[in-house]
């Protein structure tokens, strides 16, 4: 009779041990889960894009590190020449400039850089030409943090844009026709 107990003893130990085995192995994946989240919130995140403000007729190009930890080591390229507002001088070649040619030590959160691209009619008229100002380019982003390399490529895609229209901002407006009356008084 006490060799069957011991038998059974036997196998509810060996279940509690395949039981809390299962559970360490659960828990392990919750908490790599957790450093994961943890880290994805305070990682630096270099976003790019397309800008318009209002009453203003020129698009933009904004980089902005909206992540909360600096991002150091920060490459940026183009894949192609960008001439802001289509004037084909080698100091209006967006890609020649520093922030496209050398390395940024360090790119803090919150920052960001804003470049003139150019107005709508000079990127998408009839006799603009696309090897100047081009509706749609690659814009590649390197940079580390905590001892790891982050590689992002952003589609810079202004086509969307063509035929739409300004952003509107009523204190703006406000502002220029109060502006425009103090100067008549």
């Amino acid at each position: 009779m006490i060799e069957i107990l011991t038998a059974i003893l036997v196998i509810f130990t060996g279940f509690y041990a395949w039981a809390t085995f299962r559970i360490l192995k659960a828990n392990e994946k919750v908490v790599e889960q957790m450093r994961y989240q943890q880290e994805a919130t305070q990682r630096p995140y270099i976003s790019i894009s397309p800008v318009l403000y209002p009453e203003n007729p020129i698009v933009f190009l904004k980089i902005k590190n909206s992540g909360l930890t600096a991002a150091h080591n920060v490459r940026l390229s183009l894949d192609r020449d960008f001439y802001q507002f289509g004037e084909k001088r080698e100091e209006s070649n967006l890609k020649s400039f520093r922030a496209f040619t050398e390395p940024i030590d360090s790119f803090v959160p919150g920052g960001e850089m804003l470049f003139y691209l150019a107005q709508s009619f000079v990127i998408f008229g009839e006799k603009t030409d696309p090897s100047l100002t081009p509706s749609c380019f690659t814009i590649t982003a390197e940079y580390e943090y905590h001892s790891k390399k982050v590689r992002e490529k952003t589609i810079i895609d202004l086509r969307p844009y063509l035929a739409s229209t300004f952003p509107y901002d009523p204190l703006v407006n406000q502002m220029i026709k109060l502006i425009e009356t103090i100067k008549k008084k």
